[in-house]
């Protein structure tokens, strides 16, 4: 969740789920309707939060205004794991061992392990190894699209960065140009003030009252 600013973060979330329904992978999702109004609210927002970004760090850091948290320490500032700010690791352990832990083990035990179960009764013999499915033809289409979108998308985020990376370069020597230009005309300016000085002075001499 830190590599990312909060649009790209968005955008790459997008993504994700893009590919997920792509490949229609079924993901957990947690019940949203509550008769308490704030569990509502807050598993709405467990929800809009799918995926999760995730700051992981152990180390304890101080903040700038005194705090000591679990973070990573940055030259622009520090990272927070508990902060719903910066990432969604509260929302995750929320999700997972407070408020639907009992949720997802039902639904890991009635709803996909028995249905694993009656699939491998039906179609495997006791003893007999599992076969290896045939590879789908659609699914390997739709990967190599995604490969290739996946890769063009790097290209041109390439592109745009070498293209930032030199306005950058030309911007420094530009200012390094008038910075230099600056400095000339302040020794020019100098040497002026020198010579009138020692003009003005008696005996060529300069004296400050």
């Amino acid at each position: 969740a830190d590599t990312l600013s909060p649009t790209a973060l968005r955008q790459f979330k997008k993504r994700v789920m893009d590919v997920i329904d792509a490949q229609s992978i079924r993901v957990y999702q947690p019940p949203v309707d509550s008769e308490d109004e704030t569990s509502c609210s807050r598993n709405k927002e467990i929800v809009s939060a799918m995926p999760f970004a995730i700051i992981g760090s152990t180390q304890e850091v101080k903040t700038p205004d005194g705090r000591h948290v679990k973070g990573r320490q940055y030259p622009w500032g520090v990272a927070e794991v508990e902060n719903d700010q910066h990432c969604d690791f509260k929302k995750l352990r929320s999700l997972l061992i407070r408020t639907h832990m009992l949720d997802l083990i039902s639904t890991t035990e009635e709803v996909h392990y028995d249905k694993y179960r009656t699939t491998q009764m039906k179609t495997r013999k006791f003893g007999e190894p599992k076969p290896r499915k045939a590879d789908n033809k659609k699914f390997r289409e739709e990967e190599e699209m995604l490969r290739k979108r996946f890769t063009e998308k790097v290209k041109l985020e390439e592109n745009r960065f070498r293209q930032w990376e030199q306005k950058l370069i030309a911007e420094r020597d530009r200012l390094n140009k008038d910075l230099e230009q600056e400095h000339n005309l302040v020794k020019q300016l100098e040497s002026e003030i020198e010579a009138i000085s020692s003009v003005n002075s008696p005996n060529g001499k300069f004296f400050r009252k």
